[in-house]
């Protein structure tokens, strides 16, 4: 594990002890072997109860079997995992009642219609709202008489959100759910999701490579690249620690700040640095502009860094 991307020890105590509720997802040490390959080493996470959290990693990074082991759907090879309070390989289907899943692929009966399918589904709950049904499939613009067959890949993805919050979950995941998607569609759920979920109470869990959709929707972030965790932080935090330096001079002394990216812009560098954010109220003249980055631009920096380390 990379520990300068880590937080430190007395960072990580600050976070947990403001936990005043335990999390809702504890992973500790998992570890998946699918024969000589192994998925996850060694995976740490938690996930603060109410927190809408990013799980960022590339494509293979590990996101969607963390995601499965999570669901109780993969057994792991070691490690612990938590789940609002349940084991998720002895309490699957108790802990799945209480979870909202929407994966990048819903199976769904072709010959259904959206009416059809909402009632085949809600028969599957012991609680089930109807006024949310309802509510959803209107503000969605959902046509209940339309076959599942002839649906968008945005109405399908828009159709699973339905069948995932419907039962009043305590938890949402979304594995890769905009996968595949257009533009367009893309942000139409992109908007669905912020209007139905901020503000809600609920924990939310996205796993995603498609980073700018999650900016201005989460408040924690993780970052898990060739099966190892990499950070965990607040967004917040992780914005106020990463910036983009323009220097005039390349041997400008950056103490205290770790450099993951370098580039030229005419005559001056542009670093991307990682560190204390009281570091940038001591910067050398030689610093002309210190410019905040996009969550997308920080899980560049950091990735690639890991890669050129590697």
């Amino acid at each position: 594990m990379t520990k300068e991307l880590l937080p430190n020890s007395a960072e990580c105590e600050d976070s947990k002890a403001e936990l005043v509720l335990p999390p809702a997802i504890k992973v500790d040490g998992l570890t998946k072997q699918f024969g000589r390959t192994r998925a996850l080493n060694g995976v740490d996470l938690l996930v603060p109860t109410g927190s809408i959290y990013a799980l960022l990693g590339r494509n293979a990074a590990g996101k969607s079997t963390l995601m499965q082991s999570v669901l109780g759907l993969l057994e792991p090879t070691s490690g612990s995992i938590s789940v609002l309070g349940l084991n998720p390989m002895r309490d699957g289907l108790a802990l799945r009642r209480r979870l909202g899943y929407i994966p990048e692929h819903m199976p769904m009966y072709e010959w259904m219609t959206i009416a059809e399918t909402l009632r085949f589904v809600a028969a599957q709950y012991p609680v089930w709202s109807k006024a949310i049904q309802d509510d959803l499939v209107q503000r969605l613009r959902l046509p209940l008489s339309q076959k599942i067959r002839t649906l968008s890949r945005g109405q399908r993805a828009l159709l699973t959100l339905v069948l995932a919050m419907a039962h009043e979950p305590e938890l949402v995941l979304l594995d890769e759910c905009t996968s595949g998607m257009d533009a367009l569609a893309r942000e139409d759920f992109d908007r669905s999701v912020i209007q139905l979920l901020q503000n809600s109470g609920r924990t939310v869990l996205f796993a995603s490579h498609q980073i700018h959709e999650l900016d201005r929707l989460c408040d924690w972030v993780g970052i898990i690249h060739q099966g190892r965790t990499l950070l965990q932080a607040r967004v917040d935090d992780l914005k106020s620690q990463v910036k983009t330096l323009q220097v005039n001079d390349e041997q400008a002394e950056l103490p205290g700040l770790t450099v993951l990216k370098r580039q030229t812009l005419g005559r001056d560098l542009l670093l991307t640095v990682r560190g204390d954010s009281s570091r940038y109220d001591w910067l050398p003249q030689s610093v002309v502009d210190v410019i905040d980055l996009r969550l997308e631009q920080i899980f560049v920096a950091i990735v690639g860094h890991e890669e050129e380390r590697s």
